[in-house]
């Protein structure tokens, strides 16, 4: 089993992708993606990662080599994600690349997953990592966050994987709270999954800066690719400062002010200092009986509802029949066995 590198907490790795194809450049004009790889790794990141596919074609020979370049004196990991086309396990290969990530192609400014179906690709995959057999590149399959796909990659002996994120991480900060509890639910399970047969796991694909601490509090994931959804903040910030902000919510993660107890300890004040509302004295039930047992994500979820307005929390406490989707968060389980016991066992219907 290969396992990269000390525990040490969670990785970071940019994607200079959408720096090197602003919209807007024309022929002849490039971005120096070496001074950006750079800023990148001056603001704390351990990687750079560049996309090598077809429609790519403002990233040169010379960035590539530019950009290793600086990798290799920063000590940092060069990362290239490359499709199934052969000449780009080839080009990584020459390159010298740290680590390589193999999944399909995705074309510019299409939001589209790049996983890769074992059972249609296992062969290519086991071709490349027959090319790759005698080189110091660790390559990782890229899949989709299911459990089918988890124990495809067992099946076939893939012990490092990324997992895309494509379509779950816009349901994780999303305002539906139910739908945003079943996404982290599901990753974190399948992290825990993974880590427990000895493969490695990293996320990538639509990660968003808000997201990486909340998924870094799990310990599941060894590292953590973002590229497009960090340009806002680079742009607002600069690039540096934007990839320090961000190191520094993951190094954060369960860590101090984030440590369960903590989280803990403001839910209950924030209970406490509720007025005369209908839920209080549940609520403060809750907070000493069950809410010392919780983690993430039942922990996260109490979080996000206990945050909002309090008459949708009541809404869902005394509802006849409440919505399935929410039938798994402990929060809303325990006031509706000890606030509307008449209710907690009502039929359960879907939402929508």
């Amino acid at each position: 089993v290969l396992m990269l590198g000390p525990k040490t907490g969670p990785r970071l790795v940019v994607s200079l992708e959408s720096a090197a194809l602003l919209p807007g450049l024309g022929i002849g004009e490039t971005v120096d993606l070496s001074h950006l790889a750079d800023r990148v790794i001056e603001g704390g990141a351990e990687g750079v990662m560049i996309h090598l596919t077809s429609d790519h074609g403002l990233i040169s020979e010379d960035d590539l080599a530019r950009v290793a370049d600086v990798c290799g004196e920063r000590q940092r990991d060069f990362c290239l994600r490359v499709t199934t086309a052969f000449d780009h396990v080839e080009r990584a290969r020459r390159l010298k690349a740290d680590r390589i990530y193999l999944g399909r192609e995705a074309k510019v400014a299409q939001w589209t997953s790049t996983s890769l179906f074992l059972k249609s690709h296992i062969g290519h995959i086991q071709k490349v990592q027959k090319t790759l057999k005698d080189s110091d590149c660790a390559l990782f399959v890229t899949l989709e966050p299911t459990l089918e796909a988890a124990e495809q990659a067992l099946r076939y002996g893939l012990f490092t994987v990324e997992l895309d994120m494509s379509h779950l991480a816009a349901s994780l900060h999303s305002p539906d709270i139910d739908r945003a509890f079943d996404a982290l639910s599901h990753v974190l399970s399948l992290g825990r999954y993974l880590n427990r047969h000895g493969v490695e796991v990293h996320l990538g694909g639509g990660l968003r800066p808000a997201d990486l601490r909340v998924l870094a509090r799990s310990g599941s994931f060894r590292q953590f690719n973002i590229g497009r959804r960090l340009m806002p903040e680079a742009l607002n910030e600069g690039l540096s400062a934007a990839v320090k902000t961000l190191r520094e919510r993951m190094s954060g993660a369960g860590r101090g002010e984030d440590t369960p107890a903590e989280r803990h300890r403001r839910l209950t004040e924030r209970v406490a200092g509720m007025g005369d509302i209908r839920l209080k004295e549940g609520l403060e039930r809750f907070c000493r009986e069950a809410l010392p047992r919780l983690e993430d994500p039942q922990l996260y979820a109490a979080e996000r509802l206990l945050a909002g307005p309090l008459v949708r929390l009541e809404a869902l406490v005394f509802a006849a029949n409440l919505p399935a989707s929410f039938a798994g968060i402990m929060l809303i389980k325990y006031l509706r066995q000890t606030q509307a016991p008449g209710r907690s066992g009502t039929p359960l219907r879907r939402a929508g």
